[in-house]
């Protein structure tokens, strides 16, 4: 190689060191940094998991241990005693002029079966199975509204008894009633003056003791009235459970009331073995619907106390079973034998568990035809459905 190459090589190599030098360092790498490890979706459940959760909240109270309980009461009997008992001795049988407002505690056990609400015999009785008066305490009307607005958001559940029931007993049922239907509002109990009087004869006449409780069924009407007036006021909706020839007192006392309300005030009128003559009902339909949302009438073509209603009054009874427009009529009667009813009547279905248990559907808000145990009837039937035995 002749000297001018190797000159040529060594310039080469020079600019070639002296470019290199002149450059940048590498950069390095970045050093990985670890991926967040996201939490598998939970299991999918049956429901939204937002109606999961809604339920859940909504149930608070679980009713799963004995509990004290708040039976708020409102009342046509004649005051006769002292009431702290909230026994008989202090309401009687009697019609009253005006009503009495007033709150019974009482202890709820749990170890009973469901309808049950046997009162402790004495003191020493087990709370977790017997019933028990904890307190009493007198009320007016707006100390009765100031109660229920301790419980805002809380729909209350108003419980109306039947025929021949005394305070005490409307009391405790009214207990049984919210207790094991898990009720998270206020329970309300409006007792007008049925039962019989104290003598023996009077109450082994249970014909005589019937027309006495028809009478103050009707005087009890206008109080009633003004006692749903009274809670109508309030910006509350609430829910109104009858029984028997409660619903003499009610169905008009609510007609009545309505016709103040610039909107339906009650969310589910549900009727238990309605005593009430069909053809009233029937005029008193179209001003029910527009008190209340949803009208649920459970009947029975079993109920022997109905059967015996007709052949008195000579006319049909809603509690037998009929159709009516714009009301869901359910017959229980393949699940309610006399032999399984209180005093072997069939009539005292409404607070048994498969009646509770439609109920507390009903509260929720589901359609009759989706709710369990629930079927539908032919067409020419005289209900809607049957619930299933």
């Amino acid at each position: 190689m002749n000297a001018r190459s190797n000159t040529g090589l060594v310039l080469v190599l020079a600019a070639a060191v002296s470019g290199c030098a002149s450059a940048p360092p590498p950069i390095p790498a970045p050093i990985p940094t670890p991926q967040t490890v996201e939490a598998p979706p939970p299991p999918r459940l049956y429901g939204p998991e937002a109606m999961r959760l809604s339920l859940n909240t909504l149930f608070a109270r679980p009713f799963d241990d004995t509990q004290a309980l708040d039976v708020l009461y409102a009342t046509s009997r004649a005051l006769k005693g002292d009431p702290s008992e909230c026994g008989d001795d202090g309401f009687g049988v009697d019609a009253s002029t005006t009503v009495s407002f007033g709150l019974c505690q009482l202890n709820v056990p749990k170890r009973r079966g469901v309808g049950g609400f046997e009162l402790a015999p004495n003191p020493r009785a087990d709370t977790h199975q017997f019933f028990r008066v904890l307190s009493h305490e007198p009320l007016d009307s707006p100390g009765l509204l100031e109660r229920l607005s301790r419980q805002a958001g809380r729909d209350p559940l108003v419980f109306i008894h039947g025929f021949n029931v005394k305070f005490q007993e409307a009391v405790l049922r009214s207990a049984q009633i919210g207790y094991d239907l898990k009720y998270q509002g206020p329970i309300v109990l409006f007792s007008w003056p049925a039962g019989a009087s104290e003598g023996f004869m009077e109450s082994a006449l249970i014909t005589r003791t019937y027309d006495v409780n028809r009478g103050n069924a009707a005087k009890a009407v206008e109080p009633a009235a003004d006692f749903f007036r009274l809670l109508g006021a309030s910006s509350s909706t609430f829910h109104v459970m009858v029984h028997s020839m409660g619903h003499q007192v009610v169905l008009p006392a609510l007609a009545k009331a309505a016709k103040d309300w610039d909107r339906p005030r009650i969310g589910e009128l549900i009727l238990n073995a309605p005593d009430i003559q069909l053809k009233d009902f029937q005029r008193l339909a179209a001003a029910l619907r527009k008190a209340a949302g949803r009208i649920t009438v459970y009947c029975s073509y079993n109920d022997n106390a109905i059967a015996a209603s007709e052949t008195y009054n000579k006319n049909r009874r809603l509690g037998a079973c009929e159709r009516v427009p714009g009301v869901d009529v359910i017959n229980v009667g393949e699940i309610d034998a006399p032999s399984l009813g209180i005093g072997g009547l069939g009539h005292g279905y409404y607070a048994s568990r498969p009646i509770l248990t439609d109920i507390h559907q009903v509260l929720l808000g589901i359609d009759a035809s989706r709710r369990l145990f629930i079927r539908r009837s032919e067409p020419n039937s005289t209900e809607d459905y049957y619930l299933r035995p």
